[in-house]
């Protein structure tokens, strides 16, 4: 259990510094939406190719059980992952990532629905609380813009869907330990790289040339969901949601830091009003954390 609370915040940590360096790169190479998601997954597929052929073989993993939601997680993932890219072109990534938070309400409802996880009365209101305590550090910062919030919506479903589908591969594969969480991360975005290739046909050249400068972003995101892939499968989605929405709290903690070191992230945040509103939900998201823990 320690093990999976670590690596989830652990993860969250990276999935934060992964959104501002997203902003940062396809800002300043001037990266279209599509030319991110074809090159940064094109190179997490090829190292992922490369992990699989060096850990698949005499592992025993069962493939053949799990090649449905290694696809319909891959489908989720990819749509979810180029509509937090269009909202991070639209608003700033301190409002942005809070509300990825909300797939702690989404994941408990589709959850309790399907009868695969009875939460109790305190786990629940630490779900009630997270997503709330999302929802306000992102308005803490201003409105996020009407056309940010259509697509951070549509990330929120594609990467709740995704969530369930770590879960099922990381456990349906049945390799024990870190080799099966590496390998179940191998082969997800081995799956990725190569659905996303034909999505890169028609890219110019001059996108192409830059496709090596994307290797910050996947490199971030890559180590993030090793760490994510380990706490969905020893706490399941809800509660690696719960620990993972400290992503929120770090985001800003990070944006802060950029604007004290004067690092144009174009994302700046001073103390004041907003500082202390958000830093008022990161205690309830803390507190939501601790809630869930004790539920």
């Amino acid at each position: 259990m320690m093990l999976g609370v670590v690596t989830g915040l652990l993860g969250a940590l990276c999935q934060a510094i992964y959104y501002f360096v997203a902003a940062y790169v396809g800002s300043r190479y001037t990266l279209s939406t599509r030319a991110m998601l074809v090159f940064s997954h094109l190179l997490m597929g090829g190292v992922s190719l490369l992990g699989v052929a060096l850990l698949l073989p005499g592992s025993g993993a069962r493939l053949e059980a799990v090649w449905l939601p290694l696809l319909a997680m891959n489908v989720c993932y990819l749509g979810g992952q180029a509509a937090l890219f269009r909202a991070l072109r639209r608003d700033v990534a301190s409002r942005v990532s809070p509300l990825l938070g909300l797939k702690v309400v989404l994941l408990a409802g589709v959850t309790a629905l399907a009868a695969e996880q009875a939460l109790s009365v305190l786990q629940w209101a630490a779900v009630i609380l997270c997503g709330g305590a999302a929802l306000a550090m992102s308005l803490a910062g201003g409105r996020l813009k009407p056309s940010a919030a259509g697509w951070i919506l549509v990330a929120v479903a594609g990467y709740s869907g995704c969530d369930l589908g770590v879960v099922a591969l990381t456990r349906g594969i049945e390799v024990p330990g870190l080799h099966g969480a590496l390998l179940s991360v191998f082969l997800a975005y081995s799956v990725a790289g190569l659905l996303v290739a034909p999505v890169g046909i028609g890219l110019s050249k001059r996108q192409w040339r830059k496709a090596l400068k994307t290797w910050p972003v996947a490199s971030a995101w890559l180590v993030s969901m090793l760490l994510m892939f380990i706490a969905f499968n020893i706490l399941g989605a809800v509660h690696g949601n719960i620990i993972q929405s400290s992503r929120g709290i770090l985001s800003i903690a990070l944006a802060l830091l950029a604007t004290r070191l004067g690092v144009g992230l174009a994302d700046p945040l001073k103390r004041g009003r907003v500082f202390y509103q958000r830093l008022a939900c990161a205690v309830v998201m803390a507190g939501a954390i601790v809630l869930f823990q004790l539920g």
